[in-house]
């Protein structure tokens, strides 16, 4: 169950990410383009990186255990660095590390929910 929400604010945070871009892009024929703005606060990126630190720390090694298989951890730690480099350089290269770090985190917890389950 941890895997799937982690899984799931994983994907938040790449929308997050893409959203102000689609907004800017296609938002400004309709009005909407000053959304974009609000919708990439600063609070945001610790919002959501928080809770997906929190869940890594709490279902990879009680995973590990079970499964012994590393390359949950590996990608985990690769998502997480991309992630946070992302959040401090900002710009536009902030989107392309979002979505290179949330890859890595969405899989790390689908191939851990992978391997628990074939460990069952």
């Amino acid at each position: 169950m941890r895997d799937v929400l982690g899984a799931w604010l994983s994907v938040l945070c790449m929308i997050h990410c893409f959203l102000p871009i689609l907004l800017l892009a296609f938002g400004a024929s309709l009005g909407l383009s000053h959304f974009a703005e609000a919708i990439h606060e600063e609070w945001m990126h610790a919002a959501l990186l928080t809770p997906i630190i929190l869940i890594l720390a709490f279902s990879l090694p009680k995973a590990y255990k079970r499964h012994h298989n590393r390359n949950p951890a590996i990608l985990a730690v690769l998502g997480i660095i991309t992630l946070t480099i992302a959040i401090s350089i900002g710009d536009t290269t902030e989107t392309v590390l979002t979505i290179i770090g949330s890859i890595f985190v969405i899989s790390a917890h689908l191939i851990n929910r992978k391997k628990l389950k074939s460990t069952l």
